[in-house]
């Protein structure tokens, strides 16, 4: 384990699909942890792309990615969204999970992506990574430099998951 307070990725199949599952703490109470993860500032600090669209299940989602070429959106939805401890959403062809319980020190958080290609793991592990080292740095926590590498974690990912794993880019 690396100095941020995070479990390395955990990576399954779940029937066609492979799941990416993060398990990691924030030093702060539930309730900045959920305005880190729901709010518009807060994944300003550490999502990859600009969200637009409320929390609300069954709600379209739009997903701006900086820097892309493209101007249009990709497209998602709100699957669940409980104020303060759960939002699941898709993400173009993802599903991602965001859950948050409070503890003594602070906040657990499982964060977990739901990809539709094994070869996508290794790429998709480091990305998230390195996001969720920038989450827990935006809320005044410790992260090694390592953990914002994303070559780093690129390697890292590649030696546990296998080359199987490390054929394909992001999908977004």
């Amino acid at each position: 384990m690396s100095g941020f307070i995070m479990d390395p990725a955990a990576f399954a199949p779940s029937g066609r699909r492979w799941v990416l599952t993060f398990r990691g703490d924030l030093p702060v109470n539930a309730t900045d942890a959920w305005i880190a993860v729901a709010s518009r500032d807060g994944l300003r600090g550490w999502f990859p792309a600009v969200i637009v669209g409320e929390w609300t299940a069954g709600r379209d989602l739009a997903f701006y990615v900086p820097d892309d070429e493209a101007d249009e959106p990709v497209w998602g939805e709100v699957v669940d969204a409980e104020v303060g401890r759960l939002l699941a959403f898709v993400w173009g062809a993802d599903s991602l999970r965001i859950t948050l319980d409070p503890y003594d020190a602070g906040t657990r958080l499982v964060f977990a992506v739901s990809l539709d290609a094994q070869s996508r793991g290794v790429y998709e592990a480091a990305r998230w990574h390195v996001c969720l080292a920038r989450l827990r740095e935006s809320v005044g926590g410790y992260v090694e430099d390592a953990d914002k590498d994303p070559d780093a974690q690129f390697r890292r990912y590649r030696t546990a998951f296998g080359e199987d794993a490390a054929a394909l880019p992001p999908a977004c």
